[in-house]
């Protein structure tokens, strides 16, 4: 769960980069190489974060509303914040069955 964390983390503060610094840089005063940089450097850690994602859901079996809500908020400005809730939330779950000695299956 910690690459997903970090993954999440990374490809958020990239959304919000591209949004605030980009986006303006483009449209207020013309530097079109900003959103060219920016946003290809967003969209592969879009991709490395889905893959992430989707290694995670293999081998912890979550279930597929946490993978809805995840994908939700990737794609929103500031979204990294209920991304880490949710992550923390699912890994205290995880923690809690592993203390009590249950197969991990969450």
């Amino acid at each position: 769960m910690k690459k997903l964390a970090l993954i999440s983390f990374i490809e958020g503060i990239s959304l919000i980069v591209l949004v605030f610094i980009g986006m303006p840089l483009k449209y207020i005063w013309g530097y079109k190489i900003a959103t060219l940089i920016l946003g290809s450097i967003h969209g592969t850690l879009w991709l490395a974060f889905l893959y992430v994602l989707y290694v995670t859901y293999r081998e912890y079996k979550f279930d597929k509303g946490f993978i809805l809500k995840m994908l939700f908020f990737s794609v929103i400005p500031f979204g990294l914040i209920p991304m880490e809730k949710l992550i923390k939330e699912f890994d205290d779950k995880i923690n809690k069955k592993q203390e009590e000695g249950e197969f991990i299956n969450a």
